[in-house]
């Protein structure tokens, strides 16, 4: 129960974080910060903490500069719009909270009301339905938008647990919100049809920072294949049924789409370095890129990545440097087939400004991933004709890593056995085993 506290306490993080984007300001009120730590404990640590003063200049400092550009693509904007609407916390909710916050750790608390968990549930339809236009619309056309491409990968769902609480809050016991015990497969339609939305968001990825090393294309195609492949999800009786998710996924990434990702790529440097310029010349640059992105974290280690920058102009150059190099890589996407492979097999880093260094891993992971991605997308085909049509329904599929063959069946006493000739990293075939379903 615990944990369960400190789930619903990060939806009131992830609504103050979107309402950072819309005001333009980056730090909590103090009522927010009171209803998360108590009155007492906030002002403990707000005498006792060695940095406050410091991160209280930081804050001043980033709060000053003007708020930076906000032109999103119409259907970013509406989706804001619409999650701004659920800041305002049902007070039932709020007070189930609080209830559970205040009681001892040693001691369980009490269960929640049916009109509690009514509450919770009807709070979590309207989250949904705020996405649900983003979701079956037009994908946004992320490389003319660059403010809404920041926004995105700055807030990129499937890592982030704000996103994953509130949608798979109280998913296996619907008597008493539990703790958090699952992952993406819990809500493979949100997440499928999100990752199609995305697939042109960027091509580069930055280090472990939970959004942007997540959202660029190949992760999104490295995270729907991997859903995609649970085979204890697809083949049980409780499972959803993959006839219904076979036109969710996106599709798989190509050269060309590889290639748009650069584009928005670019027109994000291109579009920070703008902001940057705006500001005063000596501004130091982690200030600048804070009030930019909304995050100190991810401010801090762009500026640390691409060798500490003292002031935002210095900030400003390394992006457009790193801008003209995308140029160039979005030419290397014209080579011929056996001279893209040389390339990627070289040192990619060679010659690449600091904001390029060590961003290339998705193109260099092109090709495996999107192979992976083809089988793991023959398998829903398979587990879809098994649902339909039994055994005979997973005959037939084409296999992509052997054209001209298909996906192998094999049926015994201990299960059914779907292979293909991708294999791993162990140099195992990829493969599914189950007991069959007593009625496909």
């Amino acid at each position: 129960m615990q944990r369960s506290i400190q789930q619903l306490v990060a939806v009131f993080i992830l609504l103050t974080a979107i309402a950072w984007w819309i005001t333009g300001r980056v730090t909590f009120s103090h009522s927010v910060r009171e209803f998360f730590l108590g009155e007492e404990e906030t002002s403990i640590q707000t005498d006792s903490s060695p940095g406050d003063q410091e991160k209280a200049n930081i804050e001043k400092a980033v709060a000053e500069l003007p708020p930076p550009p906000a032109e999103h693509s119409p259907e970013v904007a509406e989706l804001i719009s619409r999650l701004a609407e659920l800041q305002t916390i049902p007070a039932i909710l709020a007070n189930a909270v609080q209830r559970d916050r205040e009681t001892p750790q040693e001691q369980t608390p009490p269960a929640w009301s049916d009109v509690e968990v009514q509450a919770l549930r009807d709070y979590q339809a309207k989250f949904r339905q705020a996405w649900e236009p983003f979701l079956s619309g037009p994908a946004p056309n992320w490389a003319k938008y660059p403010d809404s491409a920041i926004f995105f990968r700055s807030h990129f769902p499937p890592m982030n647990n704000f996103f994953r609480d509130i949608l798979c809050y109280g998913f296996y016991e619907a008597e008493q919100p539990p703790s958090w015990d699952g992952e993406t497969e819990t809500q493979p339609e949100f997440y499928l049809r999100l990752f199609r939305q995305t697939t042109t968001l960027g091509a580069l990825r930055f280090g472990g920072l939970s959004g942007w090393s997540a959202s660029d294309m190949m992760s999104g195609a490295k995270l729907s294949e991997e859903m995609i492949r649970k085979s204890d999800y697809f083949f049980s009786p409780q499972s959803k049924n993959p006839v219904e998710l076979l036109p969710l996924p996106p599709p798989p990434p190509t050269v060309a789409t590889l290639r748009e990702g650069l584009k928005t790529d670019r027109a994000v440097f291109l579009e920070t370095a703008k902001y940057l310029e705006s500001l005063p010349p000596q501004t130091p640059a982690k200030i600048g890129l804070t009030r930019l992105l909304g995050d100190e974290v991810d401010a801090n280690w762009f500026v640390i990545h691409l060798k500490d920058p003292k002031t935002v102009r210095d900030l400003a150059a390394i992006l457009r440097q790193g801008a003209d190099q995308i140029g160039l890589l979005e030419q290397k996407t014209y080579l011929s087939g056996p001279a893209w492979r040389q390339w990627l097999a070289g040192d990619l880093n060679d010659g690449l400004s600091p904001a390029l260094r060590d961003a290339l891993e998705g193109m260099r992971e092109f090709e495996e991933t999107t192979m992976r991605f083809q089988v793991s997308l023959a398998f829903l085909q398979a587990s879809a004709g098994y649902r339909t049509l039994g055994l005979e329904g997973m005959r037939n599929i084409p296999d992509p890593a052997r054209p001209g063959s298909f996906l192998t069946v094999t049926n015994s006493s201990t299960g059914i056995t779907l292979s293909s000739a991708l294999q791993n990293n162990e140099g195992e075939n990829y493969s599914f085993s189950f007991e069959p379903l007593p009625n496909p």
